[in-house]
């Protein structure tokens, strides 16, 4: 009986050996992974600038629709539409969201061409 529980705990700390091995290997495949983290972190900070880029173009597109809407001349539902779509405008350009910066230009693009379409106007640049 004394030779099984012996066999048994040598068995018990080659498997924990065996086992704290993994994750070893997993934290080394990990620690490999950095710099392409590190350039993945790099290209989202190079791509950052984009949304800059685009609530300029947002803004001067929200001040246009604001000048005409403020002339009277546009229907009072495209009024409703257009403060609508600025509010998720501002509220991404004051708090741009977190993920990808390129898709949050793009989106502010489409809000941009949602304004135009509804006033008429085109953002001066």
């Amino acid at each position: 009986m004394r030779k099984f529980a012996l066999v048994g705990t040598v068995a018990a700390i080659l498997m924990l050996t065996g086992c704290g091995g993994i994750p070893t290997a997993v934290l080394a495949g990990l620690g490999a992974a950095g710099p392409i983290l590190n350039t993945i972190g790099n290209v989202t900070e190079a791509i950052a600038p984009v949304i800059v880029t685009a609530c300029k173009e947002y803004g001067r597109a929200r001040d246009a629709a604001n000048a005409v809407l403020a002339s009277g001349i546009i229907p009072a539902s495209a009024h409703v539409r257009v403060v609508s779509i600025e509010s998720f405008g501002d509220a991404a350009c004051a708090n741009p969201p977190s993920g990808d910066p390129l898709s949050t230009a793009i989106w502010l693009g489409q809000l941009v061409g949602q304004i135009v379409t509804l006033t008429g106007v085109k953002p001066v640049a």
